[in-house]
């Protein structure tokens, strides 16, 4: 019996440990590019996904803010893909992304709480290491 019970601490230790520690969170490869909106609003800005930072920026490139993603979750929902993005900007602060992915037509992102804006990936190519 005892041994039992040391044999269920044991199991039930492992596996909340186990679950606490995560690789990197790498960005799923049908959301890596840059993104853009003809929406007048933000018609001069994008946003960048690379497999483990999260930028946002203008096209002047004045304003650039590159951040370091620490955390991805993905939830399936009617509206498509809930993704929800935790970064760190440079001074430290968290932050959460949640947009709404919709693979159909190419993919296109909606910001949760923007969702009549829709972003789509720029046709434009990079010459920057995605990773």
């Amino acid at each position: 019996m005892k041994s039992e019970c040391i044999l269920l601490v044991l199991a039930i230790f492992v596996s909340f440990f186990g679950c606490q520690f995560k690789g990197p969170a790498t960005v799923p490869d049908e959301l890596l590019g840059v993104w853009e909106t003809s929406a007048p609003k933000y018609k001069d800005c994008f946003l960048r996904l690379t497999k483990d930072t999260l930028t946002f920026a203008n096209r002047d490139l004045d304003n650039i803010d590159v951040n370091s993603i620490s955390k991805i979750e993905k939830i399936h929902r009617e509206k498509g893909i809930l993704y929800t993005i935790h970064y760190e900007n440079r001074e430290g602060q968290e932050y959460k992304f949640p947009f709404y992915y919709d693979p159909l037509k190419g993919g296109a992102i909606r910001f949760k709480n923007q969702e009549g804006i829709e972003w789509r990936k720029a046709d434009v190519p990079s010459n920057e290491n995605s990773s």
